[in-house]
C-alpha cells in the first residue's frame, strides 16, 4: 500500500456550495480510482506567496489517501488540471501511514526569559 498527500488551492472566489460539491467529487474521483482517503483538511483561505491565475488567496486543502494504484496520482493531477477551481496542486508520496493532525499536534510552550 502506498500512502500520498495532496495539497490544492481553490479559487478564494469560489461560491461555499461549489467549493461544497468540489470538494465531494474529490473525493469520489479518489474513490473512483480505488484510493482511499484518510485524512482531509480545509485549511481556510490564505495569503498566496506570489500570485497564481491574477489570484493572491486561495482556499487550501489538504487530502491524504492510500492506493495501491499507482496510475492514480497521474489521473487524479490530470483531472484536478482541468478542474476550473482548482488553481494549483501538489502530490507527494510519504513513507509511512499519516496520522490526522489533531492525534500528531503537541502544544508549543513559550519560550521562558529565565
Amino acid at each position: 500500500m502506498r500512502y500520498y498527500e495532496n495539497l490544492f488551492i481553490v479559487n478564494p472566489n469560489i461560491e461555499q456550495e461549489k467549493f461544497t460539491t468540489l470538494i465531494q467529487t474529490v473525493k469520489a474521483e479518489i474513490g473512483r480510482l480505488s484510493g482511499n482517503i484518510l485524512n482531509l483538511e480545509d485549511w481556510g483561505k490564505r495569503r498566496l506567496a506570489y500570485p497564481i491565475k491574477k489570484h493572491r488567496y486561495g482556499t487550501y486543502v489538504l487530502v491524504q489517501f492510500e492506493s495501491e494504484n499507482v496510475g492514480l496520482v497521474k489521473e487524479l493531477e490530470s483531472w484536478l488540471r482541468m478542474n476550473q477551481g482548482v488553481l494549483a496542486f501538489m502530490t507527494v508520496v510519504l513513507d509511512e501511514k499519516p496520522t490526522s493532525s489533531a492525534q500528531t499536534a503537541t502544544p508549543v510552550a513559550p519560550a521562558s526569559n529565565a
